[in-house]
This record gives structure tokens, sequence and C-alpha cells, in this order.
């Protein structure tokens, strides 16, 4: 799990003025995936084909304690 793209995603998905985030392609699709495993947010299944995609239909407390343990500085991006 990318902790930065985590961060990223709770807090776009947390700014959302309805709660709710799509999210496109695979590479992100498979990251919400793993975060809904890790109970950080509840999220529709991944739609494949012509588009990938999911949504982000809420952040979880779990997903805010994650938000709040980062608040003052996100986690450091991975090296490649």
């Amino acid at each position: 799990m990318n902790l930065d793209l985590v961060h990223k995603l709770l807090k776009a998905a947390n700014d959302q003025p309805h709660g709710f985030l799509k999210v496109r392609g695979t590479e992100l699709t498979r990251e919400v995936e793993m975060m809904a495993d890790a109970g950080l947010v509840e999220a529709a299944e991944t739609v494949q084909g012509l588009e990938t995609y999911t949504v982000i239909n809420r952040v979880t407390d779990a997903g805010h304690s994650f938000l709040r343990a980062f608040r003052n500085q996100p986690p450091m991006p991975r090296e490649s």
C-alpha cells in the first residue's frame, strides 16, 4: 500500500461535499480496494470494461484516524 497515495485519496474523498469520490484507473482502483480491505473506506465494487473505476462511498472512522495521524505531515512518498 502506498501511504502517500492513500493519504491523498482519503483527503480527496473527505473533502468532497457529498462524501464520495469516483476513482479511475487500474492502479488507483487497486489502491482503493486495499484501503477498503484495511477498513479505511467503504467503496463500491470495481467496474472493469472500457473504463476501470470504483467509488469511495465514505471515509470510515479508521480512515479519519489515519488522516488525523498525518494532519501536520503527510507520509513520506515511496522512493522508486
